[in-house]
């Protein structure tokens, strides 16, 4: 009877396997458009938007070199048909600022700058939905429907991949790489198909080209191939290692030609300096770049010049915000203080599951499988070389760990050899999930988690792009127009919107130690957190809103203090 009613049970979740999918994708593309549109731009998305638009249009690469250009070019495309204008250079030939590029593209062109953002946000929301697809399809292949129906609900309803998913930045598409990277290099390592090894280097290839923090791939790669070739040494000759280096590597110099297209002819047709005489050695790969520049002769190219400029920027730092400290290098321990408020209970639980799973398995002396190892090395390395960061800005920088937990969560759990209680608690964990989403909608990127007391205490641990990145400056318009009438208040804005586009009459402050500015003060008065914080600006700017209750908190990210003048009662 047992076996009648698991097979029943299991041929119930097959059947309705992808109509649940479609649920699943139906309802976060519901979710994420809707949170879109009711935000303005972030601090980089302006940024972002007008270099890929100027790739494309203009083919000058040289703007935001500190990003590959992929992600940023895919978001462009659905602009090319909206008829929009680029123009990178002032009247009087002098190049303009990124940022000052940013604001004219999306708010003095053409079309409105609403159209023009979500137009741009289409793309990742819509790799989102793939995502969250294919982990179900590649989960159900691996280890049943069950696990596969669950990992994509873990992954597809968690608030941080739900926030990151609908802004043009490319946090969000690298962990899409950074994933199946990985597992298709196992897949590749548990049998040397030709057709598996061209899909890793794809994939590796992918991630290479989305953001540079994707070398950090790489080890994890190479320590998933060595722990492979000593358990099974005859499957692994010095051919084989040869042949999976050569295709990785031409692939990836292949999707850089053809991705910097336009900058590889200039560094072939045109005198670019080598590649070593401009390179910055402040750190371990700019001396790795200048050594294989000067062995191989490179040229200057964007994408190595990229890569030096973001891992010189690491060496120096940035400011940084932790539990009410400020820093410019940052603390080792910032991004296990970001996992911890920031996680959903759900990773949580998935963390501390699976890490008492591989104790046990290691304590049992139980064989661990390529798999398994490939879900649980490389998040591992990924967060330990996090934490060497000097940039500690936000928890989207360790954004690549969460798949894997849900994935090797909902593995372990699904296979289990008594596999009721197993689906039971994996159960749990999608509502749990689930849940928390639905208590943050629609403020993903504000999300912390109940044990550190939810988004309204989030600024005693983080700030900027954790609970704010100049994202809610259209919800602030629609407090003031709810309280007053008017959208006019004096306000510290964190962020590149235009107030005035939205129709917002911005006052500024009185200095700090103008009490008399202060005390005539009869408005609303309106900060950012991450200013109100002291990050960015000197502490003392906003030390007049710090001792005062805020009368609310419009998105998490802008608090609102009520300093208007009782009015005299009439006669």
């Amino acid at each position: 009877r047992r076996r009648l009613l698991s097979w029943g049970s299991g041929m119930n979740i097959r059947h309705l396997f992808w109509p649940a999918v479609a649920s699943i994708l139906a309802i976060v593309g519901a979710l994420e458009v809707r949170s879109a549109s009711g935000e303005t731009q972030t601090w980089d998305e302006g940024i972002h938007i007008v270099a890929g638009y100027s790739y494309l249009k203009l083919a000058d690469y040289s703007w935001n070199v500190e990003h590959p250009p992929l992600v940023k070019m895919v978001s462009a495309l659905p602009l090319a048909l909206m008829g929009l204008t680029a123009q990178p250079y002032a009247p009087d030939g002098k190049r303009k600022d990124q940022v000052r590029y940013g604001i004219d593209f999306l708010y003095k062109n053409r079309r409105d700058a609403d159209s023009i953002l979500l137009a741009a946000r289409s793309a990742n929301i819509l790799l989102t939905l793939l995502f969250a697809c294919a982990v179900a399809w590649w989960t159900r292949r691996r280890y049943g429907p069950a696990a596969g129906l669950a990992a994509a609900a873990l992954c597809a309803f968690d608030p941080n991949l739900m926030a990151h998913g609908r802004y043009v930045t490319t946090d969000f598409p690298v962990t899409v790489f950074f994933f199946f990277a990985c597992v298709l290099w196992v897949e590749y390592l548990e049998a040397a198909r030709p057709r598996r090894l061209l899909a890793a280097a794809a994939a590796i290839g992918l991630a290479l080209i989305t953001k540079f923090s994707a070398v950090l791939l790489l080890p994890p790669l190479v320590i998933l191939y060595a722990a492979c070739w000593i358990r099974r040494p005859r499957e692994f000759p010095l051919r084989r290692a040869a042949i999976a280096a050569g295709t990785v590597t031409a692939t990836v110099v292949l999707m850089v030609v053809v991705v910097y297209w336009p900058e590889t002819v200039r560094c072939w047709r045109t005198s670019v300096p080598q590649l070593s005489t401009v390179v910055a050695r402040n750190n371990a790969i700019g001396n790795a770049l200048f050594f294989l520049g000067r062995w191989l002769h490179l040229p200057a190219h964007a994408y190595l010049l990229g890569l030096n400029h973001v891992a010189d920027h690491n060496a120096g730092g940035h400011s940084s915000y932790l539990l009410g400290m400020r820093s410019e290098t940052g603390w080792w321990y910032y991004f296990p203080v970001v996992f911890a408020v920031k996680s959903t209970m759900a990773a949580l639980g998935a963390a501390v599951l699976l890490l008492a799973a591989g104790l046990w398995q290691a304590w049992k002396r139980q064989w661990i499988s390529p798999m398994a190892l490939g879900l649980g090395l490389p998040p591992l390395l990924y967060f330990a070389f996090s934490m060497t960061s000097g940039i500690n800005i936000g928890m989207r920088h360790i954004l690549p760990v969460y798949p894997f937990l849900y994935v090797g969560a909902a593995a372990w759990l699904a296979t289990r050899a008594n596999w009721r209680p197993g689906v039971t608690v994996l159960a749990a964990l999608v509502a749990l999930q689930i849940g928390e989403c639905a208590r943050i909608t629609p403020d993903y990127l504000a999300f912390f988690n109940e044990l550190a007391g939810g988004p309204g205490r989030g600024p005693e641990y983080l700030v900027d792009s954790n609970i704010d990145w100049g994202q809610d400056l259209k919800k602030l318009g629609l407090w003031l127009d709810a309280h007053g009438g008017k959208r006019r208040a004096r306000v510290y804005y964190f962020g590149n919107a235009q107030m005035g586009y939205y129709g917002i009459d911005e006052m500024s402050y009185p200095k700090a130690l103008d009490q008399k500015g202060w005390d005539d003060i009869d408005e609303y008065c309106v900060a950012n957190v991450t200013p109100l914080q002291g990050v960015y600006v000197p502490l003392s700017d906003l030390a007049q809103l710090r001792m005062r209750e805020p009368v609310a908190k419009i998105g998490w990210s802008m608090y609102v203090y009520d300093l208007r003048k009782p009015k005299p009662a009439a006669a």
